[in-house]
């Protein structure tokens, strides 16, 4: 009787179990039948690039574009990375810079606007700044927009926060595909994220944005619209939003804030897709599928329509390729009327082309020789007579920037006070500031207080790539900063010999006693001999101690100072190296400046 009871039991236990794989097996179908292509991240998948992507001859999922600007097109580049690449996107056309560029085309019904595409998956503000010195430069750009999204940011040795997702259910081999596994995973890391016991993306994105990763940031863009300004590129950056809870709720308002305050601090075109065009939208209609965040072709309309609101005034001048580079890329967007009548008066085809076009505060003059166009605006006090600034500027006949002088006056005079000049020399820009006084015989005396040259380059070595700024100053990357100083990962020793470091430290005490002055430097400085009975290792040290001051320096020289004293607070509080102490202290003593405890 006991034996008949517990067979009837094993027998209901194996049909529960059977039903219970059936039932199962069957969800998995039902998961399977409903999935499609664009689905479980095929858009990042290889079988997708192999079978919808089509790169150009330069590199980039793009049409054909030459280096060389047609005459009388006003180019736009688009910096970007997988949201702008088009992730999960199939066809080019459908991408919305493509889209954005047929609006603009089919507005001013022609092709003299173009729009190219410079971006890729997994791009950040470091490969965007690379990319467009390795070539969005030689494209010859009118107008370069940043179509930043948030997670390009860098991520900072110092930030440790994990929103992987976890792996709860493990796969079992009667699941095909292991929908179900993947399903079942999604929805427990979900509620492990809403009861805090897991940190979401957006959790560690906003932890990213309050640390030295900000700054880090900052830097890298800084570079971009100096490198933008010195060559008179119009430079304007655009946010694309996370597409996630894109009502009030939206967890990523501070990055968006926060990228808003740096373009008003730098006086650059702005603008927010959230603020603009996503807001209180269903984020599941404008993402290629649940757990592929990318923007879907809906989203696509939406960020090539705002922008091209943003941008349409530019349909309406015939001639802004030849002129566009002596004005401010707001006084365009905005149809300034003295741009307005210009872009009605310039005649390219006469030999000989001048006038004058004046306003109550403003005067615009323009002259064109055989050579080159001469524009100069002049910024007028409110009595109409005396200037408060000028800005004249040279073009070549296509329109390409030659040469700019800025002249700051005395109130209510017509004095001159200061004086930039910026020029360019074959592929150098060289930037001057000078001081014009006047002395007890009423003779102006100019006095030159800065000059700069930029050589805006890269240089790719093996695996290794460094930008140049100016003659003998390279970029500091923060990210390879971040990775040496904090993990002692590729210091620069490693690329010089010994005796290249002997001579690099010898030249730097000698030629910088005022900043090499320790006990030690003068030592070096009257005995160079004395690192030969140094180890190999000990010069190595010296070595990079000296590289990392003057790394600091060339921060300070590019106005970095934020991300600089931020740098060295959390060098003297985790202590990571001697090396980076030392360079830390030095530094502090070099300017005197206080320590931070």
């Amino acid at each position: 009787m006991k034996f008949n009871y517990l067979k009837k039991k094993l027998i209901n236990l194996a049909i529960f179990t059977l039903s219970l794989i059936i039932c199962l097996v069957l969800i998995e179908e039902v998961l399977i039948f409903n999935s499609s292509e664009s689905e479980d991240n095929y858009g990042l998948t290889k079988e997708f690039q192999e079978k919808y992507v089509r790169y150009n001859k330069h590199g980039y999922r793009d049409y054909e574009y030459s280096l060389k600007k047609p005459e009388g097109v006003f180019r736009v580049l688009v910096l970007g990375d997988s949201q702008t690449f088009g992730s999960g996107i199939k066809n080019l056309e459908e991408t919305w810079v493509k889209k954005l560029e047929a609006k603009l085309q089919n507005e001013r019904r022609n092709e003299s606007i173009e729009v190219l595409s410079i971006s890729g998956p997994g791009w950040n503000s470091d490969t965007h700044l690379y990319e467009l010195f390795k070539n969005g430069f030689k494209f010859n750009p009118d107008l370069v927009i940043l179509a930043y999204y948030h997670n390009d940011i860098p991520f900072p040795i110092s930030v440790n926060c994990n929103s992987s997702e976890r792996k709860v259910v493990t796969n079992i081999n009667i699941f095909q595909s292991y929908k179900l596994s993947r399903f079942i995973d999604f929805r427990i890391n979900r509620l492990l994220e809403k009861f805090g016991d897991k940190p979401s993306y957006p959790d560690c994105l906003n932890q990213v944005y309050d640390s030295i990763g900000w700054q880090m940031n900052k830097f890298y863009l800084d570079i971009m619209g100096l490198a933008l300004s010195v060559q008179n590129i119009h430079f304007m950056i655009t946010v694309i939003p996370l597409i996630h809870n894109l009502d009030n709720s939206y967890p990523l308002l501070g990055p968006h804030e926060k990228l808003k305050e740096f373009a008003q601090q730098r006086n650059l075109e702005f603008l927010d897709f959230y603020e603009e065009g996503f807001k209180n939208l269903d984020a599941n209609n404008l993402k290629i599928s649940k757990t592929d965040h990318h923007l879907n072709q809906n989203a696509g309309d939406i960020v090539a329509s705002t922008l091209f609101s943003k941008l349409k005034s530019l349909t309406n001048y015939k001639k802004l390729s030849y002129f566009n580079k002596a004005f401010t890329l707001k006084e365009i967007l905005n149809e300034d009327s003295s741009l307005i009548k210009l872009d009605s008066l310039l005649n390219k085809q006469n030999s000989i082309n001048s006038f004058i076009i004046n306003s109550e505060t403003e005067t615009l003059q323009v002259t064109k020789d055989s050579n080159q166009f001469l524009i100069k605006k002049t910024q007028k006090e409110r009595n109409g007579r005396d200037p408060i600034f000028s800005l004249e500027t040279k073009l070549s006949l296509s329109g390409d920037y030659i040469s700019q002088e800025q002249i700051s006056f005395h109130p209510n005079s017509t004095t001159p006070k200061l004086r930039e000049k910026i020029y360019k020399d074959s592929e150098a820009y060289t930037q001057t500031f000078e001081r014009i006084e006047t002395d007890s015989n009423g003779k102006q005396i100019t006095t030159q207080f800065r000059q700069r040259k930029f050589q805006f380059g890269i240089e790719v070595i093996k695996n290794y790539k460094k930008l140049n700024l100016e003659a003998g100053i390279d970029f500091p990357d923060p990210k390879w900063l971040d990775k040496w100083v904090f993990q002692d990962i590729q210091p620069p020793s490693i690329h010089s010999s010994i005796a290249k470091q002997k001579e690099v430290i010898i030249n730097m005490i000698v030629q910088n006693p005022n900043t090499y002055n320790t006990p030690y430097d003068i030592k070096i400085a009257k005995h160079p001999e004395y690192l030969d009975q140094l180890s190999n290792d000990d010069i190595s040290q010296i070595f990079d101690e000296m590289v990392l001051f003057e790394t600091f320096l060339v921060l300070e020289r590019y106005r970095a100072n934020d991300y600089l004293n931020l740098l060295i607070r959390l060098i003297e509080k985790s202590k990571p190296s001697l090396i980076a102490l030392n360079a830390a202290e030095r530094y502090r003593n070099s300017l005197l400046a206080p320590s931070s405890g």
